[in-house]
């Protein structure tokens, strides 16, 4: 594998066992260092990219194109990576098959999805699994400063590929994920042009005991949120200006919102907040939705959704999030005091 090196110097090559590991080191305008860039077998997979500070961990494995880790240092992942498929990966150019049949190869972590769900089945000819170009294939991966960018191959289906930069602040747990989808050629159905794209960041973690939705006062729909499924209702409840979804043990779930700013879901006693700005006066997937929850007794799904947007060959669309992990203090022993003190740290971001 090529690797572009864009930081300041290859400090050390050594062996750990069987597993070769490169450390690469960011440095900042002072010339103090604080960002470690390692090379390391997780989980099965060789050649995934573990970045740190002195605060956080994100590993992320090109080989099934996503971010598999996101926790505190020396704390439990915040992502929820599936025990089934540890160390897989897809065929070259393919998807995977069972039976005869394409599957999901469900990975966990997370990944981008580049087109409104409604659509999968005229765009990629099925309605489901989404499109493994973006979701399972391997990606090239590049390091960039403070952190690697990864590039999906170029979808067969809607002609479009996927490039993500993954960055990590020098200090705290903040990370900044810059999406971008580039039209490069007509899609494998020319009927479905033009394609509406969107970026749509879909993040799965670890059972949460809740998911937090940023309600918008101003919001197109009655009640501020969408129940997706009907069962939904019964764990859903509305507190001020927050939407709250607990998980349900043994059915799915799905909710979603037009929010602005963020969403978020308490994992243990870790908030896990994505960042993200509506931008008012354009189109969203899904009647007019930014942020969306799926729940089942394995995982959740936090989702973010960018605006609609048609694009022609050779142009492309960006939409940036942050991520921000923060502890919970032991004082908050209740569910209510959790959501109250999550929700304070939450707005404290939103400008």
């Amino acid at each position: 594998m090529r690797i572009k090196i864009k930081v300041f110097g290859l400090f050390l090559t050594f062996f750990v066992g069987t597993i070769l590991i490169l450390t690469f080191l960011s440095c900042n305008a002072s010339g103090k260092t604080n960002i470690k860039i390692e090379i390391i077998n997780y989980k099965g997979w060789d050649d995934a990219y573990k970045l740190s500070n002195e605060t956080v961990e994100v590993v992320v494995v090109p080989a099934i194109g996503r971010i598999m880790y996101y926790g505190f240092m020396k704390g439990e992942n915040i992502l929820w990576n599936s025990p089934v498929f540890l160390g897989k990966s897809l065929p070259a150019g393919k998807p995977m098959i069972k039976n005869g049949e394409i599957i999901w190869a469900n990975f966990g972590g997370d990944k981008v999805w580049p087109i409104p769900e409604n659509e999968v089945k005229d765009i990629n000819g099925y309605r489901w699994p989404p499109d493994h170009w973006f979701d399972g294939s391997a990606h090239e991966v590049d390091t960039i400063e403070n952190g690697i960018k990864i590039t999906s191959p170029v979808s067969e289906y809607c002609g479009a590929r996927c490039i993500r930069e993954i960055i990590l602040n020098q200090t705290g747990p903040e990370v900044t994920i810059n999406q971008t989808i580039e039209k490069v050629k007509q899609a494998r159905r020319p009927s479905v042009e033009p394609i509406n794209f969107t970026i749509w960041n879909v993040s799965q973690i670890r059972p949460p005991l809740m998911t937090l939705f940023n309600l918008n006062p101003n919001s197109i729909h009655p009640d501020r949120c969408v129940m997706m499924k009907s069962n939904t209702i019964n764990n859903f409840f509305v507190v001020g200006d927050i939407g709250v979804l607990i998980p349900d043990e043994k059915r799915e779930q799905k909710a979603g919102a037009d929010s602005d700013f963020w969403l978020a879901a308490i994992v243990g006693d870790v908030v896990f907040g994505e960042f993200f700005h509506l931008q008012p006066d354009t189109d969203y997937p899904d009647n007019g939705l930014s942020a969306e929850v799926y729940t089942e007794p394995a995982y959740t799904e936090l989702e973010i959704l960018s605006p609609l947007n048609s694009l022609n060959i050779g142009e492309s669309m960006h939409f940036s999030i942050i991520w921000r992990l923060n502890k919970l203090s032991t004082d908050n022993k209740t569910d209510v005091d959790k959501r109250a003190a999550a929700v304070g740290w939450l707005n404290s971001y939103v400008e």
